[in-house]
């Protein structure tokens, strides 16, 4: 399968867990690219098996519980764009001492929705992905496999 993996990220934590994620799914035999949300355009996402979209959630123009800003701008900018039955997923991370724990992970999951793709599996949520991190990566490479089937 093809597969790309598009994030952004403001710590890192993002990044890193795409990086393992990217590494997991290479390892199942995949072929993965990995880029930053703020490098594509929709079009950019369109030639994929998979496309999985890695936000943390962050307080934005004032509102707890957003996407990484990069995503809204990629949003934004691809309303009435569609995906037509395309599969994508949603990796968000997270602190669950906020009110909004994840609370990019609908927000993201609506877009795809609005857009007509298909949640190939659950969204996977993460709790403070840099506190645990091989706990995180264990969920990380079990949700992998449920992706890759």
């Amino acid at each position: 399968m093809n597969i790309l993996i598009t994030y952004a990220t403001y710590s890192g934590g993002t990044q890193a867990a795409c990086e393992f994620l990217t590494q997991t799914l290479q390892g199942l035999g995949h072929q993965v690219t990995m880029k930053m949300i703020s490098e594509l355009a929709f079009e950019d996402t369109l030639n994929y098996d998979l496309r999985i979209f890695a936000s943390p959630t962050w307080d934005y123009e004032g509102k707890e519980g957003q996407p990484h800003q990069d995503f809204i701008t990629f949003m934004e900018k691809s309303t009435n764009k569609k995906y037509d039955g395309k599969n994508c997923a949603v990796l968000g991370l997270g602190d669950s001492s906020y009110a909004h724990f994840c609370g990019a992970v609908p927000i993201v999951e609506d877009f795809i929705k609005t857009s007509g793709g298909k949640l190939k599996t659950e969204s996977l949520q993460i709790d403070g992905y840099l506190f645990n991190m091989d706990a995180n990566n264990q969920k990380i490479s079990d949700w992998a496999k449920t992706l890759a089937t």
